[in-house]
């Protein structure tokens, strides 16, 4: 079981997308990333759509360029039906946080790049390891709850 992270990103920020993409380098995190996640030929409508359905966390990588991409906006509007954990980190001064996401809390990369990289190792790796711990933890609940009874 591995703890699946969606990036929503402009194609004009591809640089700054494999910084970050590089910072969340563990084997218990899957990212995906259209440029990389999908191989030509592959519905991307489809390989997207799924991958926001599947993912534990949807995060926005949001700048000027993507204020003007139409699949971000998409990706945002699916990420939000779907109840996903949003993640928005702001690239740039210049763009503004959409309205529909005015509510949640983004990390200003643009500011400080240590902030996105204090909370990928203090927020995500945990919680990917909470994850994968959970069915490891009620799999030995289980069983000494089987012994417990089993035994006279």
């Amino acid at each position: 079981m591995t703890f699946s992270i969606f990036i929503s990103y402009s194609t004009a920020d591809l640089e700054i997308v494999h910084h970050i993409r590089g910072m969340i380098n563990d084997p218990h995190i899957k990212t995906f990333f259209a440029e990389h996640s999908v191989i030509p030929g592959e519905s991307l409508v489809q390989k997207i759509y799924g991958a926001i359905r599947n993912c534990d966390l949807f995060l926005l990588l949001w700048s000027s360029n993507s204020q003007n991409s139409e699949w971000v906006a998409r990706e945002i509007e699916l990420a939000r039906s779907e109840n996903k954990q949003i993640v928005p980190i702001k690239l740039d001064a210049e763009s503004e946080i959409p309205s529909v996401l005015s509510d949640i809390k983004y990390i200003p990369y643009h500011e400080s790049p240590e902030k996105v990289l204090s909370w990928i190792q203090n927020d995500v790796f945990s919680t990917a390891k909470a994850k994968l711990w959970d069915p490891v933890i009620g799999l030995v609940l289980g069983a000494v709850l089987l012994w417990l009874l089993t035994r006279k």
